[in-house]
């Protein structure tokens, strides 16, 4: 009987069991309906599919039911290191979804950054006149300045003091701008230095290093230059400047290594934006076997432009020229000290293969001048212009900014450092670099204006100094470009003691060609597509 029993309680445990089964297999079935995407109703259910993302879907909806546990994180970081995006959030119902690359921003048109006559200075060069101590004279006056001083008050009003931090705060907003390319157009240095050449290559190699391609020639400062110094204590002091060979090796990596094409001739280049936007990077200097501030274009380098713009023909391509010497006269200071010499070859060239922009710089103000063949040529004969860019060394600091648009419009305007703004973001507390701005503008005048002071002989102080200020004023005008009130000028008390007391001084006809340069803006240009 007890064996009855026994077995019994065997078929009674048997049938319950079978009957779990049942339930458990039908649960099972329950549990897995079709995976679609959201509206895509039948369509054929991808959880069907075998494979690896399949297992990924099944191990999902148990990890939710509880019945596994949560991924943890080293297999987490595991799927992120395997380059998978992980596409499903704890917590939530899994929907099995394609792995998509993200698909890189379509590329616009290319604009660009320009910077020129940076004229650079490294703090190993200079003590900034700390150091020295004036001696006086028998009635207590200083009779000395410092050395550095001494190249101030010479010079046109660089703000050299602060190089290093202008240079910095105008990095920081090419990064921020994010251009394809920013062209520094020569003058990189004071005088050569071969000091700063390579202080200014390690900040232009943390520009280039987060992504933005930096495109360097030279100025006439920058080569073989005999002027290259130090300025400490008393001492001006010959420094070593650098050749031909060791520019190229301190610089190889902003534009040569990159370059589609180079000339043997000189230190020119060709670069390749995109396809059908390239810049002829042209090195118009003298440096053999000392620097020559004019500058002039190998024959040997005239017949490789000429084959760059064939090349830019057959590919349907428009070719910018940069140089650091002007295509054209263009101030009436300066009518042709500042332009290339033999430069009409060069207009010849661009004229033929329709070239709209040349860009320089070297002036050390800012002009923008169309190119007219001859006196009284109909507008519409006229060909490529040039824009000017004044010294970033210089106030009021400005940049140029170039912008080709989807229709092929092209477009040249200004940008000023905001070195104000830079300091405060970086907690400077030097009250020159939180108002840069009145800071640079306050001392070229002051510089040019005190140059001028020291021309006059006879001429009581307080006339003296109206009138170099007046010239001061009207030469930072000049740098910056803009149009000014001429009437305004010529009816001033100012300008009517310079014509009273110095009608024949070359600095009064100096003035008056400022003036008359002064008729128009040079701040912006644009070239439509089609024009």
């Amino acid at each position: 009987m007890g064996r009855n029993r026994l077995i019994a309680i065997a078929a009674y445990l048997f049938l319950i069991a079978g009957c779990m089964g049942i339930v458990f297999l039908i649960d099972r079935a329950v549990e897995f309906p079709s995976f679609q995407e959201p509206g895509s109703l039948g369509t054929e259910p991808e959880a069907s599919l075998p494979g690896p993302e399949n297992k990924k879907v099944l191990d999902t909806q148990e990890q939710e039911k509880g019945k596994v546990p949560q991924e943890t994180e080293k297999e987490e970081q595991g799927h992120k290191s395997g380059g998978r995006r992980k596409w499903y959030t704890a917590g939530q119902k899994a929907i099995p979804q394609e792995i998509i690359q993200p698909e890189e921003e379509p590329k616009g048109p290319p604009r660009l950054i320009l910077a020129t006559d940076i004229h650079y200075m490294s703090s190993k060069l200079t003590d900034y006149g700390a150091t020295f101590s004036t001696s006086k004279d028998g009635q207590g006056g200083d009779t000395s300045l410092s050395a550095f001083d001494k190249f101030v008050a010479g010079d046109d009003g660089k703000v050299v003091r602060y190089s290093q931090e202008l240079t910095d705060a105008f990095l920081h907003e090419v990064e921020e701008y994010k251009p394809d390319a920013v062209i520094l157009s020569g003058d990189l240095t004071v005088n050569g230095e071969k000091v700063n050449h390579q202080e200014l290559a390690g900040k232009l190699s943390g520009l280039q290093k987060k992504g933005i391609q930096v495109l360097v020639i030279p100025g006439n400062h920058d080569i073989n230059n005999p002027n290259a110094a130090s300025y400490i204590g008393e001492e001006r002091e010959e420094t070593e400047s650098v050749t031909p060979e060791e520019f190229y090796q301190i610089y190889h990596s902003f534009g040569y290594d990159q370059a589609a094409s180079r000339d043997e001739a000189s230190l020119s280049y060709r670069y390749v934006l995109d396809s059908s936007h390239w810049l002829l990077m042209l090195d118009s200097c003298q440096y053999e076997p000392y620097n020559k501030v004019g500058g002039k274009i190998k024959e040997d380098t005239y017949v490789w432009i000429r084959s760059q713009y064939e090349e830019a023909k057959k590919a349907g391509a428009v070719m910018i020229p940069v140089s650091h010497h002007n295509l054209m006269g263009e101030s009436r200071v300066y009518p042709t000290e500042c332009a290339i010499e033999g430069g009409e070859e060069m207009i010849s060239i661009l004229g033929e293969y329709e070239v709209p922009l040349y860009l320089s710089g070297h002036l050390h103000l800012q002009r923008i001048k169309k190119y007219q063949e001859e006196p009284g040529t109909p507008k519409e004969e006229e060909h490529v212009t040039e824009a000017v860019t004044g010294s970033l060394s210089i106030a009021p600091c400005q940049y140029g900014v170039i912008e080709w648009e989807e229709d092929g419009s092209l477009s040249y305007g200004l940008r000023t450092v905001d070195v104000s703004k830079w300091a405060w973001e970086n907690r400077i507390d030097d009250e020159n670099l939180l108002d840069f701005e009145a800071y640079s503008e306050t001392l070229v005048k002051q510089v040019v204006s005190d140059q001028i002071y020291k021309r006059f002989s006879s001429l009581p102080d307080d006339m003296k100094r109206q009138m170099s200020d007046l010239y001061g004023q009207v030469n930072y005008d000049y740098c910056v470009g803009k149009e000014i009130d001429r009437a305004e000028i010529k009816n001033s008390k100012s300008y009517h003691l310079w014509e009273r007391t110095e009608p024949d001084s070359k600095y009064f006809l100096l003035l008056e060609k400022m003036i008359a340069d002064l008729d128009h803006d040079n701040i912006s240009w644009r070239r439509d597509a089609g024009s």
